[in-house]
């Protein structure tokens, strides 16, 4: 070789190692910044090409765990042959070839004709035919002894021409790109774990804050499948039988109907985790025997359990569509995060347990007929149920926290003053009150001790009763008692008066024909005709309160009928100066009732509204429909107020008697009647008034479904 040849090589040398020394500081100088791993193999294989003039160019590394050479990164490969590299690995165990020898052995192999090599294996002739291969050198990516993986390389078509010097140089470029990518699969590695971490924290601190069970396992299902990047993620719960796993939260798996899937335990990856307590990563599901398809195209799966004192409570299973998803890293990091969310779900358990026996005492509280209320040793009212809102007219956002002296009348506070100050108790106590309409309320009292789990006084309990109906029911049988003996006994009465009443009217209009009379003896005879003319109206009266006729029950419009009894009554109202205001709805519905019955119901009472206002006033009859209580039906109600003196209170309880009046001239009937007719009616009449505030008396009339036939009072 001559001089000018030898420079000629020196030269073209240098500047190979020039241009490899350049390759080499171009990607190293990639590690100092945040870039992917993929970008680093992306430069490694392109510098590779440019240096040493390769037309094709690929890196495969090493999975250890799976057994597996994985292609990562081609250059200069057909779509078609790139796909086929990067979807099917070699399996080191079992695949014989260059590639898988080099990975083995860590030894670089130059093959300038493939077909024709000795070395060369049947997958190797198979390759080169699929991949058009005619030469090739494959060397090993080392760290160390350690062979994390190799680069392939060849030209297209062509025959390679490799020195000594020209493979030295490869494999120096090949151990520096070792470093790099191991740097790189290290530092990517640790910022992935990194971040699992930062994620695990702030899910903790999210899930610890959670106790509603169903939110919970819905955001530990979430949080499972960010940290290990799967494609889908299930979380089973163990029934209450603990024979089976029932998917309480999941997503991903929108094609299988969750609310009826069930798992028995040792059945696929779930129900052997659960069975054993243990976790299982599973790279490849079809090398699995254990395996039960749940949802298609799954490739690998990751279980682990959730277990809380010793006890499994369900499984945390990931899923995902590519072989070899998950790494011992996951399975490490999901079953620490697996440990603490166990805790969390059987917390919440507890909670909703708790939760749930609060609801039932307090639904049972909101659901007594009686109000309790409980008040501290502050006497500030700390709770009260439905009841005492309806009994008090009170809104717990305006009562609770306050003063029992700023919310309830005289007597409840003399009773909590008597309970906390006095410690004294009230076995029972009646108090009365006005209701919401103005009626008279009768409430019964009766007070307990609130003490805590150390039986310390804490406060007192008022259990408050509605006495009203009772209190109404017990007077109306006490009247109606009153009512039959004394219509009995006005009966009997009665007959026994009238007959020889007849005889002494007839005798004395007799004996006035028949003797002269002076003027003074008429007068007496006059007087004695009017007596027995008021005696014989206390009779009729007798009569018709002993014995009402049956009523002819139909449907009809209480309007009318009480405009036609004020129009009977205008005369007199006239008379005395008395306005009468109907305050009446338009559409009031129809009701059954006796026209000329309830007519001398209306005629008596504005009569006894006439005879209240002896120097005038006014009237006033509205209208309202309402629900009835007790007859559990709509009712119809008038309010007929008068502005008369009033009734005493002393006389409220006696005014439907009979015979009961403070009229000189009147006979005590006409509001007995009225009592008794609107019995008949399945009616019912009350009485509010206060002296020189004006009486109001309250009709209140049952109201029939529309189209109800043959109805029966």
């Amino acid at each position: 070789m001559s001089q000018r040849q030898r420079a000629s090589r020196c030269l073209s040398e240098l500047q190979t190692k020039e241009k490899l020394l350049s390759s080499i500081h171009k990607i190293s100088s990639l590690l100092t910044r945040p870039i992917s791993l993929d970008k680093i193999l992306t430069c490694i294989v392109k510098e590779t090409s440019q240096v040493f003039g390769f037309t094709r160019v690929g890196i495969f590394l090493i999975d250890k765990d799976r057994g597996l050479l994985e292609c990562k990164y081609l250059i200069g490969f057909s779509p078609e042959e790139s796909e086929r590299a990067l979807r099917k690995p070699y399996r080191l165990a079992d695949h014989d070839c260059m590639d898988t020898k080099v990975a083995r052995y860590g030894k670089t192999i130059y093959s300038r004709d493939v077909m024709n090599d000795p070395r060369a294996t049947p997958l190797d002739i198979k390759i080169s035919q699929i991949m058009k291969r005619v030469s090739t050198i494959t060397v090993p990516l080392k760290i160390k002894k350690d062979t994390i993986g190799l680069i392939v390389a060849d030209r297209s078509h062509q025959r390679l021409k490799l020195t000594r010097k020209d493979i030295d140089s490869f494999s120096t470029f090949a151990n520096q790109a070792s470093i790099i990518i191991e740097n790189a699969r290290l530092q990517e590695q640790n910022q992935r774990k990194i971040q699992q971490l930062l994620a695990l924290q702030g899910i903790s601190r999210k899930t610890s804050s959670t106790f509603n069970l169903q939110k919970l396992l819905n955001v530990i299902s979430a949080s499972a499948l960010k940290i290990t990047r799967a494609s889908s993620c299930a979380l089973l719960l163990v029934d209450d039988d603990s024979k089976r796993l029932q998917i309480a939260s999941q997503i991903g798996y929108g094609g299988l109907d969750t609310g009826k899937f069930r798992l028995n335990l040792g059945e696929g990856i779930a129900g052997w985790v659960a069975q054993n307590g243990v976790p299982l990563l599973v790279r490849e599901v079809s090398q699995e025997p254990r395996y039960v398809e749940v949802i298609k195209e799954v490739e690998s799966e990751l279980a682990v359990p959730l277990i809380s004192e010793n006890k499994v409570l369900g499984v945390l299973n990931v899923d995902s569509f590519n072989k070899g998803a998950f790494s011992e890293d996951d399975l490490k990091l999901l079953v620490i995060y697996a440990g603490h969310t166990a805790s969390l779900i059987k917390n919440a358990r507890l909670y909703g347990q708790v939760m749930t026996e609060r609801n039932f005492r307090e639904n049972i509280l909101e659901s007594t007929p009686n109000s309790v209320i409980a008040i501290n040793v502050k006497k500030e009212i700390t709770s009260f149920n439905r009841k005492t809102e309806e009994l008090f007219r009170l809104k717990r956002k305006n009562a609770l926290g306050r003063k029992a002296a700023e919310v309830f009348g005289e007597e409840i506070v003399q009773i909590v003053d008597l309970a906390i100050d006095h410690h004294a108790l009230i076995d029972y106590q009646e108090i009365r009150k006005s209701g919401k309409d103005g009626t008279p309320v009768v409430l019964g009292i009766t007070s307990s001790w609130l003490r805590d789990h150390q039986d310390n006084l804490i406060g007192v309990v008022l259990i408050v009763r509605d006495l009203t109906e009772a209190k109404r029911t017990e007077e109306l049988i006490r009247r109606l008692d009153r009512l039959t003996s004394i219509g009995q006994l006005s009966a009997g009465i009665a007959h026994e008066i009238r007959n020889p009443l007849t005889s002494i009217n007839f005798n004395v209009q007799m004996l006035s024909k028949k003797l002269a009379l002076d003027e003074a003896s008429k007068n007496i005879v006059s007087d004695t005709l009017k007596g027995i003319a008021r005696i014989k109206s206390l009779v009729k009266g007798m009569l018709d309160f002993a014995k009402p006729s049956t009523p002819s029950l139909k449907k009809d419009s209480i309007a009318r009928v009480l405009k036609d009894s004020i129009s009977l009554m205008d005369s007199q109202l006239r008379k005395k100066k008395i306005e009468v205001k109907l305050d009446l709805d338009e559409n009031l519905p129809e009701i059954v009732f006796d026209e000329h019955q309830i007519q001398q119901v209306f005629v008596n009472l504005l009569l006894n509204g006439l005879e209240a206002m002896s120097d005038g006033g006014s009237m006033r009859i509205k209208s309202l429909i309402g629900k009835d209580q007790k007859k559990r039906c709509r009712s119809l109600a008038l309010h007929i107020k008068d502005t008369g003196g009033g009734i005493p209170a002393a006389n409220l309880s006696k005014i439907f008697d009979p015979f009961f009046t403070t009229k000189p001239e009147g006979t005590g009937l006409g509001l007995s009647i009225v009592h008794k007719i609107l019995d008949q009616h399945h009616a019912s009449i009350e009485v509010v008034s206060e002296e020189n505030q004006g009486t109001t008396f309250i009709l209140s009339f049952p109201i029939h479904p529309a189209g109800a036939k043959n109805v029966s009072l």
